[in-house]
C-alpha cells in the first residue's frame, strides 16, 4: 500500500470509529480470533463486530490469517506510520534542532555513550531518508508452553535475564551483564566487557505476571519503529508465553528470518531455565 491521500483517507475513516479503535487496542496485545474479538464486545452483535473488522481490513489496518475454521486478526501498524510520515514528520524538522539543544542544556551529563544493537547478529545499516520512503513491515508471532506458573515465568523474564539470554544474542564481543529496569520507561540494555552499553529498547507497558511490552529497534538500526511484547496466559499447570514482534523500516525477509530464529532460540532457553534450572545464558 502506498501512502496516497485516497488510501490514507480510508485509514482516517476507519480510525474515526471508537469501537474500531478499541479493537485495534485489543490487537496490540497480539493476534486474536474473530470469535475472541466478538466475545470482547458483548454489547455488539457478531454481525456488527465482523462489519467493523471488515472496515479495518479494507483500510489495511488488519491482517487476517485463516487457520482451519478460525480467522486470526493481527494489527498492521504500517498505515498508521504512513499517516505519521505524511502529516507529522514534515513538521518535526521545524522544532527538532531547538528541542535537541534544549535537551542538551537541561540534562545532566549522561552515562557512557549508548548504541542500539540487539539479540540477533545483524550487520549495522544506516536508514537514509530515501530508503525510509519504502517502509517494510516485519511481523513475528511465536508461542511456547512452559511448565510453570505465570508468576514464575514473569520473574525469569524480568529478574533472571542473564540466566537464559545467551552471548550469541549480544551486541558486544563479550557481554558481561544484561539490565532490565522493569518499570514504565525503564531501559533494557547490555553491558560489554569494557563497560560500554548497548540500549535495546524501553519498557512501554507492563502488567505483572501477565504482560510486558518494549519499544525500540532491538538491534536493527534501519527500523523506524519497533514493538515487541510477551503475553503470559495460565493453562492449567503451564503458562502459554506468547511473543509478538513488529517493526517498520528497512526490513526484509533476511532480517525477519534472523529475528525469528533468534527469538525461537531465546524462548527455548527460557523454557529450559524455568523448567530445569539449567542456565544457558551469560551467567
Amino acid at each position: 500500500m502506498t501512502a496516497t491521500d485516497p488510501e490514507l483517507g480510508e485509514v482516517w475513516k476507519a480510525l474515526s470509529d471508537p469501537t474500531r479503535r478499541r479493537i485495534l487496542d485489543a490487537l496490540r496485545e497480539g493476534p486474536k480470533t474473530t470469535g475472541t474479538l466478538c466475545a470482547m464486545f458483548p454489547q455488539l452483535s457478531r454481525f456488527a463486530v465482523i462489519k467493523h473488522l471488515g472496515a479495518l481490513e479494507e483500510a489495511h489496518l488488519l491482517i487476517v490469517t485463516p487457520k482451519g475454521r478460525e480467522r486470526w486478526n493481527s494489527l498492521n501498524v504500517v498505515p498508521i506510520q504512513q499517516i505519521h510520515d505524511r502529516w507529522i514528520r514534515p513538521y518535526e524538522a521545524l522544532w527538532a534542532t531547538k528541542l535537541l539543544r534544549l535537551k542538551q542544556i537541561a540534562e545532566q551529563p549522561a552515562a557512557p555513550a549508548v548504541t542500539e544493537k540487539g539479540p540477533t547478529a545483524m550487520p549495522e545499516t544506516t536508514a537514509s531518508p530515501a530508503a525510509l520512503k519504502g517502509l517494510g513491515h516485519m511481523a513475528i508471532d511465536q508461542e511456547i508452553a512452559i511448565a510453570a506458573s505465570p508468576a514464575t515465568v514473569y520473574e525469569a523474564l524480568t529478574k533472571d535475564v542473564t540466566a537464559w539470554w545467551g552471548a550469541d544474542h549480544s551486541a558486544s564481543d563479550q557481554m558481561t551483564d544484561i539490565v532490565l529496569e522493569c518499570e514504565l520507561g525503564g531501559r533494557f540494555y547490555e553491558v560489554g566487557a569494557n563497560g560500554e552499553t548497548h540500549l535495546w529498547s524501553r519498557v512501554t507497558a507492563l502488567k505483572p505476571d501477565a504482560y510486558l511490552e518494549f519499544t525500540g529497534p532491538m538491534g536493527a538500526s534501519g527500523v523506524v519503529h519497533g514493538v515487541y511484547s510477551f503475553t503470559l496466559e495460565a493453562q492449567g499447570a503451564k503458562t502459554l508465553l506468547k511473543l509478538s514482534h513488529h517493526a517498520i523500516g528497512e526490513v526484509d525477509e533476511k532480517l525477519q528470518a534472523g529475528y525469528t530464529r533468534g527469538w525461537k532460540e531465546l524462548m527455548g532457553q527460557l523454557q529450559l531455565f524455568v523448567e530445569t534450572g539449567k542456565r544457558s545464558g551469560i551467567r
